[in-house]
């Protein structure tokens, strides 16, 4: 009797250290995919903003055409930032906060879940 406790204790131990392996395990997997696409998303918005840099020169210097001063047309370019930031401020929380804090929530428990 008092053997098959001592087998039932070390089943429960080894039990919960497989299973914590199994945790550091999924853990590490997610970090690894985190980390991943976030290096993903930083080299893409590199690679955006200067797509981004050199159309605004280029849409400074088509509107200073236009308008025949680059004073006004590189304005113009500063003007259509300027709303789109505070588009982006009123916006925030819908279009960057909510998304992203779904996205690392399915990253981080779906996975668990579904081996379960």
């Amino acid at each position: 009797m008092i053997e098959d406790i001592t087998n039932i204790k070390n089943d429960i131990q080894e039990y919960i250290e497989v299973r914590f392996d199994l945790l550091k395990l999924h853990l590490a997997e997610n970090l690894s995919r985190l980390i991943s696409n976030a290096t993903t998303v930083a080299i893409i918005g590199l690679f955006l903003f200067f797509i981004f840099f050199f159309l605004s020169f280029a849409a400074g210097y088509y509107f200073a055409s236009i308008l025949k001063s680059n004073e006004l047309g590189f304005l113009l370019v500063a003007a259509f930032y300027f709303l789109m930031m505070l588009i982006f401020l009123v916006f925030r929380k819908r279009i960057i906060e909510r998304p992203i804090i779904k996205a690392i929530v399915k990253l981080f428990f779906v996975k668990i879940k579904s081996n379960e």
